[in-house]
C-alpha cells in the first residue's frame, strides 16, 4: 500500500517510476526530452538597482510608461528554466510546503539530486491567483521531472499532505492557450487520458479564470501510480504543444501577501521581500489617503496589477508612513519592463479608480 511505501531512494523511486511511465514516455516524448541543453551560465546573477519614483512623478509619467509597453513584445523571463527542455508546475497547499522543503532544505536537495530535476518552490506568501496554494517548478527532461513529482507523492502521502479522501492529488498548472491539447477534439484526448490512467481528471473552467491570469488548472486524483501515469500522459501531451514551453519558462504570476509583520512593525522589511537576483525595485510613495485605490475591494486591484505585470506587489502596513511624510510605500519587485507596467497601471488607477 502506498502508505508503506518504502524509503525514498533513487534506485527504488526512479525505479517505480519508471515502471509507470514507460510505456508513456516513449516516441516522440522521449525524443523531446533527450535533447542537449546548451551549457548554463556560470556568471550569478546580480541584485537590480532600487529606484524612487513620487506620488506626482507617477501620474505625470504614466502616459511616457504605457507608450514605452507598446514597444515591447512580451517580457524577459527570470525563472531560471530558459535551458530546460521540460518545465511543470504544481500547486502544492502552503501548508503542505515544508513536507517538500524538509529540514534546512534536505529533502527538496535530496529529490533535485535523486532524479535530476530542478526544482523551485514559490517563496513564503506568494501564492497562486485565486488559491492560497504555493507553486512548484520542475524543469528538465521529462523523465526527471516525473521521478522528482513521483518523489513528491510518496513523501505527501507519508505525511498525509494533499490528499483528497485518502488518495494523492495533483494540480498542474496548464496555461489556457494550451489545454486544447489536454482536452482534444470533443474532449477525447483528456477522457483517453482517465481511461488509460485510471486517474480522475479535470480541468478548471475558464469562465473562473480571474482577470489578467491566463493559466488554468488540472486537478488529478487517484492512487499513486495511476496520478503519475495521468502526468506522465498530459506531459506528453504538452510538450507536443509548440505554445507550451515558451509560457511555461516564464516566471509565474504570483499574489503576494505578507506572512506576518516583521519585528517593528515594518510591512515593508518583512521576510520574502528582498528583490531575487536579476530583479529592479521600485519604491512609489502614495499618500495614505489614496491607498485604497491601489488595494481595491478584498485586495482585487493591487492583485491584478501583479497578475498583469508580472511583479510582485508590497504596501506597507497601516501607520508606517515613509519618514517625515504621510505616505505609505507601494515596493515593486520584477523585471524593468514588468516594474514600467505596474507603474502605469497604478497611474492609471489613481487617476481614474474605477475599475481596471
Amino acid at each position: 500500500h502506498i502508505r508503506t511505501a518504502p524509503p525514498l531512494t533513487r534506485a527504488g523511486c526512479l525505479g517505480r517510476c519508471s515502471r509507470i511511465v514507460a510505456p508513456v514516455v516513449s516516441g516522440r516524448l522521449a525524443l523531446a526530452s533527450s535533447r542537449r541543453s546548451p551549457p548554463r551560465s556560470t556568471h550569478a546573477p546580480t541584485r537590480g538597482p532600487r529606484r524612487h519614483v513620487g506620488f506626482h512623478s507617477l501620474l505625470a509619467s504614466s502616459s511616457d510608461v504605457m507608450a514605452s509597453e507598446d514597444e515591447h513584445d512580451g517580457g524577459s523571463s527570470h525563472g531560471g528554466f530558459e535551458e530546460d527542455s521540460m518545465v511543470l508546475k504544481i500547486l502544492i497547499a502552503a501548508t503542505a510546503a515544508g513536507s517538500i522543503i524538509g529540514k534546512g532544505g534536505s529533502t527538496i536537495n535530496e529529490f533535485q539530486v535523486a532524479s535530476g530535476a530542478r526544482i523551485q518552490l514559490s517563496r513564503n506568501g506568494e501564492t497562486f491567483p485565486g488559491t492560497t496554494d504555493r507553486v512548484i517548478s520542475l524543469g528538465g527532461p521529462v523523465e526527471a521531472i516525473l521521478g522528482a513529482l513521483h518523489m513528491m507523492i510518496e513523501k505527501l502521502t507519508q505525511d498525509g499532505e494533499n490528499m483528497v479522501e485518502g488518495e494523492p492529488r495533483v494540480r498542474v498548472v496548464v496555461p489556457n492557450a494550451s489545454c486544447g491539447a489536454v482536452i482534444g477534439k470533443g474532449g477525447a484526448t483528456i477522457r483517453h487520458f482517465q481511461e488509460d490512467s485510471g486517474a480522475d481528471i479535470k480541468l478548471s473552467s475558464q469562465d473562473r479564470m480571474l482577470p489578467g491570469v491566463t493559466d488554468r488548472v488540472l486537478t488529478v486524483t487517484g492512487d499513486a501510480a495511476n496520478v503519475l501515469r495521468a502526468i506522465a500522459n498530459v506531459a506528453t501531451a504538452l510538450s507536443e504543444d509548440e505554445g507550451y514551453l515558451p509560457h511555461a519558462r516564464r516566471p509565474s504570476a504570483f499574489l503576494s501577501s505578507s506572512p506576518g509583520p516583521a519585528p517593528g512593525g515594518g510591512g515593508a522589511r518583512g521576510r520574502g521581500r528582498e528583490p531575487r537576483p536579476g530583479e529592479v525595485t521600485v519604491t512609489v510613495a502614495v499618500p495614505d489617503e489614496h491607498i485604497g485605490a491601489v488595494l481595491g475591494k478584498g485586495g482585487r486591484t493591487i492583485s491584478e496589477i501583479q497578475v498583469a505585470s508580472g511583479v510582485r506587489i508590497k504596501v506597507s502596513d497601516r501607520g508606517d508612513f515613509i519618514p517625515g511624510t504621510r505616505n505609505r510605500s507601494v515596493t515593486l519587485f520584477g523585471t524593468e519592463q514588468g516594474t514600467r507596467a505596474a507603474q502605469a497601471l497604478l497611474a492609471q488607477k489613481l487617476s481614474n479608480p474605477g475599475p481596471l
